[in-house]
């Protein structure tokens, strides 16, 4: 399981922000626990040390190597732990205070794995938070996620819950489930509990059934539908149709 690569007590370091918040000013975060080799580059290429303490901007690149493991605290409280060889980019980032409607985190994960806790963004501005992977985007309700890319991205929801959102569809992913999603044209194949796993988006039964948590419509072309869409307001899409709520 993806959450086990992370330990509780690293990412405890990153939440309990072990240093000054004068630090956040004017940049996107900072690194609040760092072991073994880090680097950071920034927008121009250039290169910088990836010590404690060390502030991030948005540009800038975080980059792992084989024993390096990087805990990064951002100004709205949201927490990153990366572990050894990835590359995590801070594409744009801004966040003006807990009244902000219009802050924006958008992230890339190029290569690895991280584990998250989402802070104030994606209470705020739920569309302004996006963590971009070769697979698919992922997008939030306000949660705790991990993600590790190995042969295509994998997740796994520990609180909350998050969308998967490639050229196959956006595709929800409940608290307590686990998904995989091998490329852009690929739609997520899910283990649940149990160790069950489904292909495509379908859950709970055979191809053809769709499970439908929260208040949600369906509106498909099809009984064949291959999407879902897990608790209120999520809405997925694919060839057959349209599942979700209003």
């Amino acid at each position: 399981m993806i959450s086990r690569l992370h330990s509780p007590l690293f990412l405890l370091a990153a939440l309990c922000g072990l240093f000054a918040p004068s630090a956040f000013a004017a940049s996107a975060g900072a690194i609040t626990h760092l072991s073994g080799d880090a680097s950071i580059v920034a927008a121009d290429g250039k290169s910088r040390a990836a010590g404690k303490d060390a502030i991030l901007a948005q540009g800038d690149t975080v980059t792992t190597g084989k024993q390096g493991q990087v805990a990064i605290r951002f100004s709205d409280e949201s927490v990153v732990q990366l572990r050894p060889q990835s590359a995590f980019r801070v594409d744009e980032y801004t966040y003006k205070g807990n009244k902000d409607s219009e802050a924006k985190g958008f992230f890339s994960l190029l290569k690895g794995s991280m584990r998250t806790f989402t802070g104030m963004i994606g209470k705020l501005n739920r569309p302004g938070y996006a963590v971009r992977t070769p697979a698919a985007t992922i997008g939030i309700r306000g949660t705790e996620y991990s993600a590790l890319l190995k042969n295509g991205l994998h997740v796994n929801v520990e609180r909350g819950e998050i969308s998967l959102t490639n050229r196959a569809g956006s595709f929800a992913v409940a608290e307590g489930q686990r998904a995989f999603v091998r490329n852009q044209d690929s739609a997520p194949r899910y283990l649940q509990a149990g160790g069950t796993s489904q292909n495509g988006a379908t859950q709970g039964g055979a191809t053809g059934q769709t499970r439908i948590r929260g208040d949600t419509r369906i509106n498909a072309a099809t009984s064949n539908t291959n999407a879902t869409a897990a608790g209120q307001g999520n809405r997925a899409a694919n060839k057959a149709g349209v599942i979700g709520g209003e």
